[in-house]
């Protein structure tokens, strides 16, 4: 009996298993991002990981780093956490627009330079098939010392 219990309770975790596992919605992506400080026009790589909870509504974390320094400023690294909002124009063309609080720190020839702040923008993601598209967007990134910047990126998404 102590058998046949085990074996109902596999069976039933396994069953809901599915389902959840039906629902999950990752997605990741890959970039290039112009970040532009007071002028200054920083290059960097980014990675982005977010989940979909819903059609409309999902979180992402992403995280940059620089490699393309100018006239002495350079990104040491960049992440932020956004709750994103989506509206699905078309089976392949999603809008989003999100916000949330990111972190920033910059070398400059003056000494490091770090900073919090709100971060917050648009952007767009077109699917070549269900898994794989191209996504851009624009976030404005404003520091709790009054610097500001602006990021556009524009890079790779895959959904798995």
């Amino acid at each position: 009996m102590k058998k046949f219990a085990m074996m109902a309770a596999v069976a039933v975790a396994a069953l809901v298993a599915v389902p959840a596992a039906a629902h999950a919605d990752w997605y990741a992506g890959a970039a290039y991002t112009n970040f532009d400080a007071d002028g200054a026009d920083i290059g960097a790589a980014t990675g982005r990981l977010g989940y979909r909870f819903h059609p409309n509504f999902a979180v992402e974390g992403e995280g940059s780093v620089g490699i393309d320094d100018e006239d002495g400023v350079e990104l040491n690294h960049n992440a932020g956490l956004y709750a994103v909002g989506i509206v699905p124009v078309t089976s392949n063309l999603d809008l989003h627009g999100r916000v949330g609080y990111q972190h920033t720190e910059v070398d400059t020839a003056f000494g490091d330079v770090s900073d919090d702040g709100v971060g917050y923008g648009v952007g767009a993601t077109y699917r070549f098939t269900p898994n794989v598209g191209i996504r851009a967007d624009w976030t404005r990134m404003e520091g709790d010392d009054e610097a500001e910047a602006d990021a556009i990126s524009v890079g790779a998404a895959f959904n798995f």
